[in-house]
């Protein structure tokens, strides 16, 4: 496992990212692009359910991660589309279980599952952008509450398979 990304980063990598322009957004999605194109492909790929902000909102939560990662992460290999799979198969089963859970038994779960995860704050992070509703949003970008389920499954598989990728 590599090095652990703490809150810091993830908060200075964020404000940056809320500056860029569109032509260096785009520019990041570009490399993203050429060093992991099977995870820019999973982002791109959103249900067609979500709508065009949940659909927004995903990637550029997606990007964050990865920028994030690719800032001050450990070097990763090449991703593969049949790893993300793989790896989205075995976050369904854990949520599955999740769903049978009472409340406090599955926030006890999930508690488990951070301390013992080897990137928490990022994943943290996820939870807390998703979970946490701003009032100041147009509900037009509001993102359903299944829209929310589904993104933490898209992002964690996401996070995950860059952690399996590590170098190091």
């Amino acid at each position: 496992m590599g090095t652990i990304i703490q809150p810091e980063h993830i908060e200075e990598v964020w404000k940056s990212m809320i500056m860029l322009d569109e032509q260096e957004s785009m520019s990041i999605v570009d490399k993203l692009e050429e060093e992991q194109p099977a995870l820019l492909e999973y982002l791109m790929t959103p249900p067609e359910e979500f709508t065009e902000a949940e659909s927004e909102n995903l990637m550029y939560a997606g990007i964050v991660v990865w920028r994030t990662f690719d800032k001050y992460g450990s070097e990763l290999r090449l991703v593969t589309e049949d790893e993300i799979y793989e790896i989205e198969d075995a976050n369904i089963e854990v949520m599955e279980k999740l769903e049978g859970e009472s409340a406090g038994d599955g926030i006890a779960m999930i508690e488990r599952m951070l301390d013992s995860y080897p990137q928490p704050h990022v994943l943290a992070s996820i939870a807390e952008i998703l979970l946490v509703e701003d009032e100041e949003l147009d509900p037009e970008d509001d993102i359903s509450d299944q829209a929310r389920g589904t993104m933490m499954l898209i992002l964690k598989t996401f996070l995950d398979a860059m952690i399996k990728a590590e170098k190091n």
